[in-house]
């Protein structure tokens, strides 16, 4: 009876589509004059991106020098909790959602001087810009 009863649940949670997510929850702090993401090597991870790339696309999109010290990120200049999840949400949809078939299952690989998201799921292979 607790078999069914969590069965169900299950069915009630999973969607239709079958696809997954990934939670990407930033912890901010902000500074007099940084912004500095304290969970960034975990982001990254759940990603499955190295940090620096990711690290690359945050500066460029944003406009904003930084580093990267161990698991943080440091960002000269303030950004919002909005505006750093905006930044997130652009780099999933470009480099990690494939575009055939929505998958989070891709790998960014190199081929002489182009770049290429490949999905693991339907074998798809776009073209993705250099950070």
């Amino acid at each position: 009876m607790l078999l069914e009863r969590v069965r169900a649940q299950l069915r009630a949670k999973s969607s239709a589509s079958g696809e997954r997510e990934i939670a990407l929850r930033p912890s901010l702090y902000h500074d007099e004059r940084r912004t500095i993401v304290l969970n960034f090597r975990q982001l990254a991870d759940s990603l499955s991106r190295e940090p620096e790339h990711v690290a690359r696309f945050i500066f460029k999109e944003s406009g904003k020098p930084g580093s990267l010290e161990g698991d943080r990120l440091i960002l000269n200049g303030k950004i919002g909790d909005p505006e750093f999840a905006k930044l997130l949400q652009l780099y999933f949809k470009e480099f990690v959602k494939c575009p055939v078939c929505g998958g989070i299952d891709t790998q960014i690989q190199r081929e002489k001087k182009f770049r290429y998201l490949v999905c693991e799921a339907c074998g798809a292979r776009t073209p993705v810009r250099k950070v």
